[in-house]
């Protein structure tokens, strides 16, 4: 499977006129700049007034476009050309003029300029990893991997910005921030630290729009004096918005306003998630909209309400007035920077690869659908809808009234059912009398529905089958990409501190008691915690008193974990097989958690214990369609035991990149990049 997943990546790399050195100069000068960490915060009306004899109608500002009070504005000469780091419980703004980007990313007090790569700028962060500024990505330390979670952020001037939201956050301009002006030269060591070899395909100068969708990225040149673009990028409409030198991307889907309450951050400068309240207050939540926009004379406008539509993606005027479209990772910066970052980057306007021949396209289909095989254990499970009456938490049962059906029923819920919350898992106490819930039955012998195995809410439902993207037809849909990606946040910070304070889920599934040894299989859920763990971490388990236990084992299970504990003499006598626990472990950092990358890649494994390991931490994106597919839904390992060809044709193309040297993030870059997210989540084509 692996082979024709990477046909496309490699067709593509061929056509790149690219020459990048091998090893990217790094040149470290965290003395060149300070970095300015939370500054006291004003709104725009009052520091107009404040220094209205420094601030310039045209003078450079970034603007983060999204949150409390429509954003905030940051002058470029006051703050940014100083302090080339800002660490603000708003964001980590970031300015690079030799590059020609500003940006920023979310909130933390912990990143501080470091110097250049690439010819791009350098932050670190508390714990010793560099990122890049450009793209948020760590190259070096213990976070290496992680890509930072971008702000939505856009360029302007200052009189564009304070016309249009005189309310907008500002920092207090004290006398201490004097104006500086912008340099006219590069930095020598952003200079030094350059690539040899630029990408031809531009000139290295030449200012682009960059865009990043789910590890796809692309490169709209600022040349021309257009307004709008409307493309399609890793099989999403999105259109680009332009005003000068400044450039954003956005998906083609409009949510209605929002306010959103002020940063109230920890001492790491994160505050908690916030979804925002509708506006005015009082106001129904309403579906996202999706919008054909086009180029008119007085601007960007909407053929659905005629609204015109601002560079930050927001309607000024019109029946849609305060809505905003969803904003992509995009940034405006030169050329060499961009292609030296992003080496794989499609270009605007650049012929696509040639697609395979109709003769090569038959084979190829003809093929997956061997390898699908028939993987449909899924398909004997009743799967209804139903209108949850009750819950009892503490008993494990809910009252169903499925669809179809006159009388309600109690049902008992699996120890280890999979529960869906908001997209992500969660338990059954959030749910409430009233909700619309999708519900798995479990089959006994004579396949009699006897108990609940999986039970989800509307959202977890709508995201699991992929329902929520925008509809061709142009009619709004029910959940939007963004409005998913929002309630998963609020849910995994919820589940998160579940963890914190009550410890993973887990089954006892072997106890050794003249050996003092347990093994505990961790539920689906545990799996980026539950294998972060070490040999000789100290954990607890769950008991009156708890126990105190070290790590002698962890071993990914298909997407369960296993893990093997040693505990002192007597200390589990009480315990048995099959009993349900919880095991409290130290707390994964936030970074961590959020990392595109499982915690435990690159560990040392034997050949075939990484090719397990693959199979144990991604799920199936065969073509098979409908509710039948156990390792979309599960880990593709899962597939084993059903007949399915595609585990074992994954294995065979991991053990052949295995062979050639590949580290194990470079062959999960791959997977990730030719199969898109699908293959990180659970999920079921519809």
């Amino acid at each position: 499977m692996l082979k024709y997943l990477l046909m496309s990546c490699l067709v593509l790399s061929s056509s790149l006129a690219v020459a990048q050195s091998p090893t990217p100069v790094m040149i470290a000068r965290p003395e060149a700049f300070k970095t300015l960490v939370n500054p006291n915060c004003s709104h725009c009306v009052d520091e107009a007034k404040r220094r209205s004899e420094e601030l310039r109608h045209d003078d450079p500002v970034l603007s983060w476009t999204r949150g409390y009070s429509d954003g905030g504005v940051i002058p470029i000469r006051f703050f940014l050309n100083t302090y080339r780091v800002i660490s603000d419980s708003y964001g980590v703004f970031v300015y690079d003029p030799d590059a020609g980007y500003a940006r920023g990313f979310a909130p933390s007090y912990q990143f501080s300029f470091y110097g250049w790569r690439n010819g791009v700028m350098v932050m670190k962060h508390q714990d010793g990893t560099l990122y890049s500024c450009l793209t948020g990505l760590a190259f070096e330390g213990p976070r290496k991997g992680d890509r930072l979670t971008p702000v939505p952020t856009v360029l302007g001037s200052w009189g564009e910005w304070i016309k249009l939201y005189p309310h907008a956050v500002a920092y207090h301009m004290f006398d201490k921030y004097q104006p500086v002006e912008l340099p006219t030269t590069d930095q020598a060591d952003s200079i030094a630290s350059r690539p040899g070899m630029i990408d031809s395909r531009l000139k290295a100068q030449d200012l682009v729009l960059g865009v990043r969708v789910e590890g796809i990225t692309k490169a709209y040149p600022l040349a021309g004096k257009y307004q709008l673009l409307q493309d399609t990028l890793n099989g999403e409409p999105i259109v680009v918005l332009r005003k000068g030198k400044s450039a954003a991307a956005y998906r083609r889907l409009a949510t209605q306003p929002r306010k959103y309450k002020g940063p109230k951050p920890n001492p790491f400068g994160i505050s908690p998630p916030d979804r925002g309240e509708p506006k005015p207050p009082g106001t129904l939540e309403q579906p996202a909209r999706a919008l054909t926009l086009r180029e008119t004379a007085s601007g960007i406008v909407d053929d659905q309400s005629g609204s015109t539509w601002d560079v930050a993606g927001r309607a000024i005027d019109g029946a849609l007035k305060d809505w905003t479209l969803q904003p992509l990772d995009t940034v405006v910066c030169k050329w060499f920077a961009w292609s030296a970052e992003n080496p794989q980057t499609q270009l605007a306007g650049e012929k696509p690869a040639p697609s395979p021949g109709k003769a090569a396209q038959a084979d190829k289909n003809q093929t997956m659908k061997m390898i699908a095989g028939s993987a449909e254990f899924l398909r004997v499970l009743p799967k209804p809808m139903a209108l949850l009456k009750a819950i009892d938490a503490k008993s494990q049962t809910v009252t169903l009234l499925l669809d179809g059906e006159k009388i309600a029923k109690v049902w008992p819920v699996e120890p280890d059912a999979e529960i869906k919350v908001n997209g992500w898992w969660g338990r059954l106490e959030q749910f409430k009398s009233g909700d619309s819930v999708w519900v798995w039955l479990k089959l006994d012998r004579q396949k009699n529905p006897v108990s609940v195995c999986m039970l989800a809410d509307e959202a977890s439902e709508y995201d699991c089958h992929g329902m929520y993207r925008e509809s061709s037809s142009g009619v709004a849909v029910r959940f939007t990409p963004r409005e998913i990606d929002n309630k998963r946040t609020e849910q995994r910070a919820w589940l998160r501190q579940r963890w914190e304070t009550q410890g993973l889920p887990g089954t006892l599934t072997f106890h050794h008691i003249f050996s003092g040894e347990l093994e505990i299989m961790l539920d689906h859920e545990a799996m980026r915690w539950g294998r972060s763990l070490h040999e000789g971490d100290v954990v607890h388990v769950s008991a009156e008193p708890s126990i105190k236990a070290v790590v002698k084992h962890v071993t990914p299970w298909r997407e369960r974990t296993m893990l093997r504990l040693v505990v002192g003499e007597l200390e589990s006598s009480g315990l048995k097989p099959g009993q349900r626990l919880n095991l409290k472990m130290p707390i994964l950092s936030l970074e961590l958690d959020e990392s595109p990358y499982p915690a435990d890649l690159g560990r040392a494994r034997t050949i075939e214990e990484r090719v397990e390991w693959f199979l144990s931490s991604t799920y199936c994106v065969c073509g098979i369609k409908g509710d039948i597919c156990t390792g979309q839904f599960y880990t593709l390992a899962s597939c084993n035991p059903n007949g399915c060809g595609s585990p074992n044709a994954l294995r065979k193309e991991l053990r052949q990149q295995i062979a050639k040297g590949k580290t194990d993030r470079e062959i999960w870059d791959e997977l990730v990049k030719d199969n898109g997210s699908l293959v990180l989540k659970p999920h079921l084509l519809p």
